[in-house]
């Protein structure tokens, strides 16, 4: 009968490694849990931005489309900064590279302007694709044309573009349009008589707002 291999203690093995020389490689426990605090490791924040992707990085026109209400392009910037909390990034000959807050995007459609929309998919403001193009800002509240497609006739209504209700609408479809439309002043002073400063794309909006007073 063969004799049985004898078994080794956990001292007995421990002797086998006796008198070799320490390694370097450091081993750590595994705790109980995986997920107890101090398991992963604290990733340190690169707080230099040149070394990280910002998808909130955008590219606009050097040029504004200046509203009546702002002496010059320089206070127009100033008052995008402090309304839309945007910064000015880098400038080139034709364009400016800014950081819009989280969810602000630059919708590029197959044909037409490029939209700048804001978190909630409201059009803020809309440029073109040439080396020349300015951005325009929009309003919230605005006089707009509305066409029947049926007699070829115009209407005119003012629509809410923060949320797209329509406020007020001429009674009268003319195929006269825009400015020369018979309902143009009527419903350009019934917009003023409420909101007296809409021609400031800036105001009204809620997010221009809080901003601006804090």
């Amino acid at each position: 009968m063969k004799k049985g291999k004898t078994k080794l203690t956990r001292q007995d093995a421990e002797r086998l490694f006796e008198g070799l020389p320490a390694g370097k490689a450091n081993v750590s426990s595994r705790p109980v849990n995986p997920f107890e605090a101090g398991i992963f490791d604290e990733v340190q924040r690169v707080d230099d931005e040149t070394k990280l992707w910002k998808d909130n990085l955008i590219t606009l026109p050097m040029a504004i489309e200046l509203p009546a209400c702002y002496e010059s392009v320089d206070r127009m910037r100033e008052a995008m900064v402090r309304a839309w909390r945007v910064k000015w990034m880098r400038e080139g000959k034709n364009e400016v590279v800014t950081d819009f807050p989280e969810g602000w995007a630059a919708i590029r459609p197959k044909s037409g302007p490029i939209e700048l929309r804001d978190p909630s998919g409201v059009v803020r403001a809309l440029y073109g694709w040439a080396e020349d193009a300015e951005l325009r800002i929009l309003p919230r509240y605005l006089v707009e044309s509305q066409a029947n497609s049926t007699n070829g006739l115009g209407s005119l209504l003012v629509r809410d573009r923060g949320n797209g209700q329509i406020l007020e609408r001429s009674s009268i479809w003319s195929a006269q349009t825009g400015t020369n439309h018979p309902d143009w002043a009527r419903l350009s002073q019934w917009l003023s008589l409420r909101y007296p400063e809409h021609r400031d794309p800036l105001r009204y909006w809620e997010d221009c707002e809080e901003n601006s007073r804090n």
